[in-house]
């Protein structure tokens, strides 16, 4: 092991024994001299830690130097002993010749590289020692073992030191590593051989050891197989090479320079220089930036990086770069280098994100105007380190590739502005959320113009995905902070152009929005075309216009595919569909805004599946797990009021179900109302002995309900009318009045359902002045229940009356019934332990049989009419058989919603 540099010297022990006896002949006491050797002696104890030496080689000689130095000491003790004893706690005084070199002795250090290397020395004496006997029964293998695996991880160290190394790879193997796994593997294989045919077996845990070594050499002959054999080979001409490829080179003394003279290649600082971590000196000069920043990316991701002083450097280097090629560079070194400072935080701090994003409009704003600039992932290989400029060849300017990822860049500074709105509470700190929320702008303009630079250089994909991104701040926007937007980027984009999206135009938000998807239908990406789909549905919804965004979502059947889409689109899908459900009823269609909303609230975990909070609902999750959840809520500002969404569904409810219940005549025909959560409130309202006023949305809605089903439409219209949420709509006055006209019309629907059985006959314009309904339009609901066989009835126009015609059941027809409903109530109880066991493959036969599922425009007849459009507006487009999402962790989920 001839490799291996010995450390120290054999006579630093006898030094030290010498100085201890100068202290002892020139003390004044015996306690003074206690203390000096218990000094002396820790001081020794403490360098022994970081020295080598033979001193127990040459005991002998230092105990008969040791006498003859205190004799000569202590005869000296007048006068030099204590001059000596004072200089040696002086800073600075002058000492002998002899003390420098026994301080110079003392105080040697080992390297991070030398103490690697007698570690490794150590495992390898310790390896011989565990494995010398003969008897192979006897060896220490347990302790080989451990010892084997001290070694590995020394040699995966040093590897991992030597990558940077100029050092050929061939030399950074050391031969004594290689030699000791010949020698192990050796006598592993020569212990196992023997131990097969001995009488008495090796210990369990010896065998066990011994077992484990084999498996280890066996996996390290493989991986070092190719050094191995150039070992092998020759050992002397590998050990010679390794030896010869690992001598450090001497440095050259730098020649003394005058105090304040600058050396060749430094700033001229006077005495001071700029020290970077480890301390290393930084060039922080225009001439030094390309070096400065080679050392600085080539530090990037390793562990111990203070990213806060590289970050700092980067920001220095940026104020001094001198050249086009300088600043681009330093541009595309510093902007990741931000991104990555907030790794192990939650969030983004937000002065970093204010100046991340100044930078990166910077960068974007100089290759618009430098068009000889290029950065793109794939470049010709060039040196890092060397000044660049364009070329002319034949006339013509070649452009200057430079490599770097723009648009990734860009992804990562919106996704760090969402995170800093989601870590930032809207009710306590609301004047903080506004604050960071106007930095949506100049986000939103850098997206605009890093749009305009990737369509210059034809970036098919890349102008894709910063549209989408562009969409994404301004689909669920009202049309007044659309406009501001673009007010800004008008502002800021003179001289600009933009051939998907004209600048400069006036245009409303609608039609921006509509241009904006339509150019990434053109995509290749289908999850983009996907979100494109959905935030144009989106924006159809909040404008009113119901009809285009239910063709658009029937025409693109993501209901089918959705399932098998990300957490974030199937979370956009929620709430796309949530508005239209809400655009239904804006409409007046609130059969199908029913319908639409149905699914969702019938999972009782709106907030969770729209992504708006974390709602466990009797599922404990790990602390990772709801990590993961909070990291895709949505930021407050684009929170779809539940509240509203709930009034509107409950309303509709109410207009529906009412009615259904009053023309039921048995429990069991009332417990199939399509709407079990609504169902549930009027049971809960039923089972009360007092009520009191109404307080809430429910209650107002509830009690609405119960006035109707007793006829009394106008204390429902009052209750319904007065709920303050409406207010939040942009057509609230027509959506009260649309309301006002279906409670008196549900009223009316009611009251003959209920009370049919009593009359013979009711006059016409009597039911118009109860109801407050012209005749004609009493006339054509009457007509329309008639004709669905919902009313046994009929008119009589000359009379101006409705005569209704009973059917009186004979004791058989009425045994036959509830013998026909058990039956059909055992079928469905069948199907439902049946599709629990095959999983989904029941549901659609579950779909056919409830005859849902059709074409998303609504059934035709009494037992479609639910049924028509709700499979088309969930996840799995078959009915009733899949709802939404069961949790934004996971897909759609396809458990069966009871009917």
């Amino acid at each position: 092991m001839s490799f291996f540099a010995k450390l120290g010297s054999s006579g630093s022990d006898t030094d030290s024994s010498s100085d201890e006896e100068e202290i002892l002949s020139g003390s004044e006491g015996e306690e003074q001299d206690e203390k000096l050797k218990a000094s002396s002696k820790k001081t020794n104890n403490k360098a022994s830690m970081f020295l080598r030496s033979d001193a127990e080689d040459s005991s002998d000689e230092d105990d008969s130097d040791e006498d003859s130095d205190e004799d000569e000491d202590m005869s000296d003790e007048s006068g030099d002993g204590r001059q000596r004893l004072a200089n040696r706690f002086l800073r600075g005084a002058v000492s002998s010749d002899e003390d420098e070199e026994d301080e110079e002795d003392r105080t040697v250090v080992m390297s991070a590289k030398d103490k690697r290397f007698a570690e490794m020395e150590q495992a390898i004496h310790n390896i011989q020692n565990a494995t010398k006997s003969a008897d192979g029964a006897a060896n220490d293998w347990v302790l080989a073992s451990s010892e084997l695996d001290k070694l590995n991880r020394f040699i995966a160290r040093h590897q991992t030191a030597m990558v940077a190394s100029p050092i050929p790879a061939a030399g950074h193997i050391p031969p004594a590593f290689l030699r000791t796994l010949v020698e192990l593997e050796t006598a592993v294989t020569s212990t196992i051989s023997a131990e097969k045919g001995a009488t008495k077996k090796m210990a369990p845990v010896k065998a066990k050891a011994l077992s484990g070594m084999k498996q280890t050499l066996k996996k390290k002959a493989k991986e070092f197989e190719l050094t191995l054999g150039q070992y092998a080979a020759d050992p002397a001409e590998y050990t010679a090479a390794y030896e010869a490829a690992n001598v450090a080179p001497s440095a050259p003394k730098a020649p003394k320079r005058p105090v304040g003279a600058p050396q060749e290649g430094q700033p001229d600082d006077g005495d001071f220089m700029t020290i970077g971590r480890g301390g290393r000196a930084l060039n922080l000069t225009a001439d030094g930036v390309l070096r400065t920043l080679r050392e600085i990316v080539e530090q990037r991701g390793k562990k111990n990086t203070d990213r806060a002083e590289t970050i700092k450097i980067l920001s220095k280097l940026l104020e001094v770069s001198a050249t086009t090629y300088q600043r681009i560079r330093v541009y595309l070194a510093l902007i990741p280098a931000r991104l990555d400072y907030s790794q192990n935080l939650s969030h983004m701090p937000f002065d970093s994100q204010v100046a991340c994003r100044t930078e990166l409009q910077a960068l974007i704003t100089l290759l618009l105007n430098e068009k000889d600039y290029v950065v793109q992932d794939t470049v010709e290989e060039y040196d890092d380190t060397v000044e660049r400029e364009p070329e002319i060849k034949d006339g013509k300017t070649q452009r200057l590739g430079v490599r770097g990822n723009l648009i990734g860049m860009l992804e990562n500074l919106d996704n760090e502005f969402t995170k800093t709105l989601q870590h930032t509470d809207a009710h306590e700190k609301g004047a903080d959320y506004i604050e960071r929320l106007r930095e949506e702008v100049p986000i939103y303009t850098t997206i605009v113009k890093a749009q305009i630079l990737f369509e210059r250089e034809g970036w098919s994909d890349a102008v894709a995905r910063a549209i989408m991104r562009r969409l994404e701040h301004i689909y669920a926007k009202p049309d007044a902070i659309v406009d501001h937007f673009e007010k800004a980027v008008n502002q800021d984009t003179n001289g600009l152009t933009s051939s998907i999206t004209p600048l400069h135009s006036q245009r409303d938000a609608s039609a921006l929005v509509h241009s904006l998807a339509v150019f990434i239908y053109q995509s290749e990406e289908p999850l983009l075309r996907a979100r494109a789909i959905l935030a144009h549905i989106f924006s159809h919804a909040t404008h009113g216009r119901y009809h285009q965004a239910r063709d658009l979502l029937l025409m693109s059947h993501l209901q089918d595919t959705v399932s098998h889409a990300d957490v974030p689109t199937q979370i956009l899908y929620n709430r796309a569909v949530m508005q239209l459900g809400l655009a239904a009823f804006r409409r007046g269609y609130i059969s199908e805004c029913q319908t639409i909303l149905s699914e969702m609230f019938s999972t009782m975990r709106q907030k969770e599946l729209l992504a708006q909070a974390v709602q466990r609902y009797g599922s404990q999750l790990t602390p990772e797990q709801e990590l993961v959840e909070k990291r895709r809520l949505l930021p407050f500002h684009l929170h779809l009021n539940i509240e509203l969404l709930e009034a509107a569904y409950l309303t509709s409810c109410m207009l529906v179900e009412v009615p259904l219940l009053a023309s039921v005549d048995t429990e069991e025909q009332k417990r199939r109302v399509s709407s079990k959560s609504f169902k549930r409130l009027l049971d809960m309202a039923e089972k009360q002995a007092f009520m009191g006023p109404p307080e809430n949305t429910r209650d107002h809605i509830v009690k609405a309900s119960k006035a109707l089903q007793a006829g009394d439409w106008e204390r429902a219209k009052e209750l319904i009318l007065t709920i303050k949420v409406w207010t939040l709509l942009d057509n609230a006055a027509e959506v009260k009045e649309m309301l006002g006209q279906k409670i008196q019309e549900e009223g009316l629907r009611t009251y003959l359902f209920t009370y049919s059985p009593h009359y013979a006959s009711l006059s016409l314009d009597s039911l118009a002045t109860t109801f407050s309904l012209s005749r004609q339009r009493v006339v054509s609901i009457i007509s329309r229940m008639i004709y669905t066989d919902e009313l046994q009835a009929s008119l009589d126009s000359i009379g101006g009356v409705v005569i209704f015609h009973r059917v009186e059941q004979t004791e058989v027809q009425r045994l036959a019934q509830q013998l026909a409903e058990k039956t059909v109530s055992i079928v469905e109880q069948n199907e439902k332990t049946l599709d629990i066991k095959l999983g989904t493959m029941g549901q659609e036969r579950g779909a056919e049989r409830t005859g849902a599922g059709g074409d998303g425009a609504g059934g035709r007849g009494k037992g479609e009419r639910r049924g028509g459009t709700r499979g088309s507006y969930r996840g799995g487009g078959r009915g009733r058989g899949r709802g939404f999402q069961s949790g934004l962790g996971g897909a759609m989920s396809t458990r069966r919603v009871p009917a």
